[in-house]
């Protein structure tokens, strides 16, 4: 109560306040004595009632200062005796949580009058009334028919307060089900648009004119009768302080899809806003009127009728309606004739149209406003609907500069469609990632000694991590099934759905200047902050903090270098793999059209790629590799096979087929599909079944399966660790590792395996080698089924070595390679018409290599696939004998072009032995890295996958974010040459504005947001064509692997060119992100010295800015005015880093400005995207509105309240928290730079 200490002391003194009760009552009040003894005294106070304010003065005179007030909330009065006291008539009024208060009055009548008079202030006590006056006037017009007037007994709008609770609960159900209402039309044709003004409004009893604001209803039935109606609020206007003659900015649509028609009634009601905070308002009068009468005119002037049924004032309605020619062509099923023409003028008046006096009253106010263009502009929305969804729209008419108000602004809030689909899509493939990686540690059997501990410590991480990101995608798509687009701010702490971004929206303004016949658009895309929100509030510094320690650890520990080091070979041999497969089907499909002069660049392609792939991997470490499995597995015996109980390592391992382990490329290329033998083979029958099994359809993955088989790896884990410290011998700890039947006994594994396994499909075990030669005895010409890329790499066999099995030499290997590149190379130039040309040579001759002692390879990997040439033939070509340039080379000896009719079946047989031996190549990468993995320090694996997990979340929010805007621009606007060309030749630019503060726990935002806006710069895009049902509901796909990820957009067909070259547009994104602190924590922080990491960053992005500029101009786009003017905003920018400003965000002003010159994309975020977010983005529209299309700066103050706190920003803030309340304190607002404080009364104590 400090705080409006003025106000209620100006209220209780004021002679003109009406109260409720005035009079004398005797106060029970605590004096402090001598030696802190407390006595009672009885004080006479004169009181006064107000509402809920009981005042109490000095003393008994009524004009006497005031003393003090009580609140009468939450409180009840209580008369202990109904006798009379010795001190007269005692009451106590007993509050909630503070002690009684005790009033004595001198007779009893007074006592009751004070006791029913206290009982009726407060608010519940009113709250009762209004409801029981409401059923009264319910009940009344039930009984008799509505009739139409002005009549305030029908009802009036109701009041923010009433429907708040409705708005509670529908934001509450739209977190789970599918939007309420019916979707917004955005290419819909308005029926009109109403713009509204006022005159001549009343003052209140001191003088003072209103705060007027308007009001929209319409009369809709009950669905019981006609007879039974009731007004339902459709829209209003902002609200002006202290005016007669307001004009208002903001519009009103009306729409047939929202059930308006000619005949449906209007009110128009008159609101003056005494306060704001809690909106209370006093009707000042309201209008009735049919729609087709505001559709016929362009204006309507109406008299206002009070409540108490006398005139005061007069509202006009300026419409617009769409133009005939334009409404025919965009809604076909209309009659395409001409109309009536609308009267430029039309007055409403109560008194006949043919009296002039009532036609010339008020010729003041006729002409308001002076200037409004009578055309109705609607915005081309393109696709916009099928990639966004559940619109929300505001529309306002601007005065600009010029003269009048010709300026037309609509504001739409949309969600996207694809918040849930693409976290899904990668999960999925971190999902295949943990599942492959799981495979190599399996693959490397079993192991003794501590390195025993040190395989199930890692089964147990990538278990757990599986079990992890296959729940997150358990819980998107169940929100996705309930049809919801984004996720509230209020929910950014739920673990279950960190992978979304939130409050992800896409913030669109629409503007026209008719009289500069200007129109443009700005798209802004609003998010959360990219972060993992810890429920707990614990600091850990962030990504950058923890990828600093994770490099220092690695400094330290040699193996964890190493471990990088193989794992990038290992997708390079991947992607390598791929790119040569890739060229293989090209050359088949050549071959297949006998078109040899197409043949040879993709064969000398290919002969590159191989020579790189060769150079790869340095043997020395592969045979370190090859000896450190040699010296720790644990051979089995053949006879003891059948003999002795399987181990609990391999009871675990052969439990992992049933989580569906694949390889993770989703768009690799490997050995065609075939059912992998089982792990630890028992008998023929057995390994069938499990081999067939692993084609069984599943319909999900079974987390609890995932969530036992963890727990089961967990203990065994525990009680290897136990064993270890302990100091068991060997011979007791194997015997105790026999011995764990009681907790992992093979029932329960059997269990388990058969729950998370779905029943087998009669999958069929064949050689894929027979396959071809039985279909070329048969003369057809099938597809090539081992380059397919669906069903290559769904095999672990073609990519991993099994616990069993022995790896092959790396020189051998190589040497396969290299002998099926040379027969094959050699066929394609035989083709092409080079008969005597000679083998190739893709390496250097060196001595052969001594095979290792112990080395065995399988006979499955020996005979066919192998194909070594004879020593001469290796030789250098130059030095070749004359015989051999003469005859030709070996691989071609026997072939006669003109007998040879089918050149794909006599390719076919060198691309596969080529693919088995990169098959081999790659089982070996992927043993030697899981060696390599094996050896790293324990604590730098659990800190690897802690951080990887960070970062794959808030990777994930931002690449959401990112392919949202691509989409945006794609589908909701046109498509130029010189945006596609920009695309192809250079990239887009995301510009990222952060209003994150470097203190607390927003350091930590910060701090992940700047790892996950660095990891998009690795991501490639890809437009292909939408067609068919592909067009109606564009879905990107992602594909890769973490390294090298590569999203494909779909683009309308019509937006690509025809040409094959460029209808394949790939490109990279450039992306900045700019960071300006501005609330109240910002201030702590630049006073003790936390912002120097954010101006360092500011000033790195400046310079990735500068350059991309430099890109962009030397491609000649844009035009040489907005060249300048870019050059001179990077100059301004550069300048405004290098000064030491506090909360300097004339840098993201600047920043915004050259990103919208280079048409770039755009993000806002803070830390839930709701209220800082709603300032910035607000304020960057009005910009745009002074810079392009002529609005006065006077009028920008003005325009920026309206937008913030009637725009669709305040809709955003509905949708999250339920309450349309900004979520700041006036101490925050304080704080705010001045241009992004929000209008009083649109902000409060809210969760935010």
């Amino acid at each position: 109560m400090r705080l409006n200490k003025s106000e209620l002391n100006s209220l209780a003194s004021n002679s003109a306040t009406r109260f409720d009760k005035e009079g004398l009552l005797i106060f029970s009040d605590r004096q402090e004595g001598f030696l802190w003894r407390s006595s009672e005294v009885r004080v006479e106070r004169w009181c006064k009632l107000r509402g809920n304010l009981l005042f109490y003065l000095k003393d008994r005179d009524p004009k006497s200062a005031v003393v003090g007030v009580l609140v009468l909330e939450n409180c009840r009065p209580r008369i202990h005796n109904e006798e009379r006291d010795p001190e007269g008539y005692i009451f106590d009024l007993d509050f909630k949580d503070s002690i009684s208060e005790r009033f004595i009055t001198y007779t009893s009548a007074e006592r009751l009058a004070w006791v029913s008079s206290i009982e009726d202030a407060s608010n519940e006590k009113l709250n009762l009334h209004i409801r029981q006056l409401r059923e009264q006037i319910a009940a009344k017009t039930r009984c008799q028919s509505v009739r139409m007037g002005n009549h305030i007994d029908l009802g009036m709008p109701m009041s923010l307060e009433d429907q708040q609770p409705q708005e509670q609960e529908e934001v509450e159900v739209s977190a789970t089900t599918a939007a309420p209402f019916e979707e917004l039309d955005l290419s819909e044709l308005p029926i009109c648009e109403t713009a509204l003004c006022c005159d001549s409004l009343p003052v209140n009893a001191l003088g003072r004119s209103p705060n007027p604001q308007v009001v929209c209803s319409l009369l809709v039935t009950s669905g019981l009768g006609d007879e039974e109606c009731f007004w339902r609020e459709h829209a209003r206007t902002e609200y002006q302080e202290h005016t007669r003659s307001p004009q208002f900015l903001c519009t009103m649509r009306f729409q047939r899809s929202a059930n308006f028609s000619a005949a449906t009634r209007l009110r128009f009601s008159v609101l003056d806003v005494r306060e704001r905070l809690t909106h209370t308002a006093l009707p000042l009068g309201h209008a009735e009127v049919a729609l087709g009468a505001i559709q016929d005119t362009t204006r309507l002037r109406m008299p206002l009728t009070s409540p108490r049924g006398d005139d005061c004032g007069f509202i006009t309605l300026t419409s617009w309606s769409p133009d005939l020619v334009v409404a025919a062509a965009m809604e076909p099923g209309q009659s395409g004739g001409h109309g009536p023409p609308r009267s430029s003028t039309q007055l409403f008046d109560t008194v006949s149209s043919g009296s002039a006096s009532s036609r010339r009253a008020h010729r003041r106010t006729q002409s308001l406003p002076p200037k409004l263009s009578v055309r109705l502009f609607v915005p081309q929305q393109c696709g916009l609907q099928r990639v966004c969804s559940n619109p929300r729209m505001r529309t306002y008419r601007l005065h600009s500069s010029l003269g009048g108000a010709d300026i037309s602004v609509q504001e739409t809030l949309l969600e996207s469609r694809l918040c849930c689909v693409l976290p899904q899509q990668l999960l999925s493939i971190w999902i295949q990632r943990e599942k492959e990686l799981l495979q190599e540690i399996s693959g490397m059997g079993e192991l003794s000694g501590e390195w025993r501990w040190r395989q199930m410590n890692l089964l147990e991480e990538h278990l757990r991590l599986l079990k992890d990101y296959s729940q997150a995608k358990q819980n998107i798509q169940q929100l996705a099934r309930d049809g919801v687009f984004f996720k509230r701010s209020s929910a950014k702490a739920d673990e279950a759905l960190e992978f979304l971004p939130v409050n992800l929206h896409v913030q669109r303004m629409w503007a026209q200047n008719d009289t500069l016949q200007r129109r443009g658009l700005l798209d802004v895309i609003t998010v959360g902050a990219f972060t993992r929100h810890d429920p707990k509030g614990q600091k850990c510094g962030g990504l950058i903090k923890l990828l600093q320690e994770s490099k220092s650890w690695k400094l330290e520990q040699s193996e964890a270098c190493k471990v990088q080091t193989a794992n990038d070979a290992v997708q390079t041999t991947k992607q390598l793999r791929k790119e040569i497969v890739e060229l293989m089907s090209q050359l088949l499909q050549l071959a297949r059209r006998r078109s040899a002069k197409d043949m040879m660049p993709l064969c000398n392609q290919m002969v590159a790629l191989t020579r790189t792939l060769l150079s790869i991997w340095e043997p020395s470490i592969v045979e370190e590799g090859v000896a450190f499995i040699e010296r720790h597995r644990i051979i089995e015996e053949p006879e003891n096979v059948l003999m002795e109980p399987m181990s609990p390592f391999r009871k675990i391992t052969q439990q992992l087929t049933a989580l569906e382990l694949k390889s993770p490329e989703l768009e690799d290329f490997a050995t065609p599909v075939i059912a992998p033998p089982d792990l630890w083979p028992r008998n023929h029958q057995l390994a069938l079944m499990r081999s067939n099994s692993w084609h069984s359809p599943s319909s999900s993955l079974d987390i609890r399966a995932i969530d036992s088989l963890q727990h089961v790896v967990k203990s065994y884990n525990d009680h290897l660790r136990s064993l270890e410290q302990g100091g068991a011998k060997p011979d007791e700890e194997e015997s105790t590792y026999q011995s764990l039947p009681v907790t992992w006994n093979t029932d329960d594994t059997d269990t388990l395996a058969a729950a998370s396994a779905a029943p087998p499909s009669p999958v069929q075990l064949v050689d894929l080698d027979e396959i071809g030669r039985s279909q070329r005895r048969q003369q057809q010409h099938p597809p090539a089924g081992f380059l397919d890329t669906k069903l290559m790499s769904s095999s672990p066999s073609a990519n991993y070595y099994r616990p069993t099995e022995e790896p092959e030499p790396l020189d051998l290997t190589q040497l396969n390679i290299e002998a099926s590149v040379m027969c094959l190379v050699s066929k394609l130039k035989f083709f092409c018409g080079h008969c005597d040309s000679p083998a190739i040579r893709l390496r250097q001759p060196k001595a052969p290599a001594k095979r290792r002692e112990g080395f065995t390879v399988a006979p499955q990997q020996q005979a066919p696939d192998v194909i070594v040439a004879p020593p001469p033939k290796l030789e250098p070509e130059e030095d070749a004998m004359p015989a051999i340039k003469k005859k030709g080379n070996k691989f071609t000896d026997g072939l006669d072009l003109s007998l040879t009719t089918d050149w794909e079946a006599e390719l076919r047989p060198s691309m596969r032995k080529l693919r088995h031996a990169m098959d081999r190549l790659l089982k070996t990468a992927r043993l030697i890295h899981s060696v390599q993995r094996l050896q790293q320090d324990v604590r730098c694996n659990r800190l690897q996958a802690s951080i990887m997990y960070r970062r794959d979340v808030c990777f994930s929010q931002a690449l959401t974010s990112l392919v949202t805007a691509l989409m945006l621009r794609l589908w909701g606007s046109e498509l130029d040459m010189g945006y596609l060309v920009m695309l192809r030749d250079l990239g887009p630019l995301a510009y990222f504005e952060g209003l994150l503060t470097l203190y607390g726990n927003e350091a930590d935002m910060w701090s992940d947001m700047c790892i996950a806006i660095e990891d998009l710069s690795a991501v490639s895009f890809q437009l292909v064509r939408a067609q068919g049902d592909a067009a109606l509901a564009p879905m990107p796909r992602i594909t890769g692997s973490r390294q090298a990820l590569e999203v494909q957009l779909p683009v309308p067909e019509h937006s690509l060119p025809g040409n094959g070259t460029s209808s394949s547009i790939s490109f990279k994104v450039t992306p900045v992100f700019f960071n300006i602190g501005i609330n109240e924590k910002a201030s702590f922080a630049e006073t003790l010295g936390q912002t120097r990491e954010q101006h360092r960053s500011n000033w790195d992005n400046y310079l990735v800015l500068s350059r991309y500029f430099g890109r962009y101009r030397k491609l000649g786009l844009g035009s040489v005015e907005s060249g300048e003017s870019l050059r001179s905003l990077l100059g301004l920018m550069e300048q405004q880093l290098r000064a030491n400003v506090s909360k300097n965000v004339k840098i993201l002003h600047l920043a915004e400005d050259a990103c919208r010159l280079m048409d770039g994309l755009r993000f806002t975020s803070c830390k839930s995207a709701k209220d800082r977010t709603g300032m910035a983005v607000t304020l960057e529209q009005c910009r745009v509105l002074v810079r392009e299309f002529q609005l006065p700066a006077k009028h920008v103050p003005y325009a920026l309240s309206t937008m913030r706190s009637e725009g669709t920003r305040m809709e955003n803030v509905l949708k999250n928290i339920g309450k349309r309340k900004y979520a700041f304190n006036r101490t925050q607002v304080s704080f705010l730079p001045a241009v992004y404080r929000p209008p009083v009364g649109s902000y409060g104590k809210a969760q935010t």
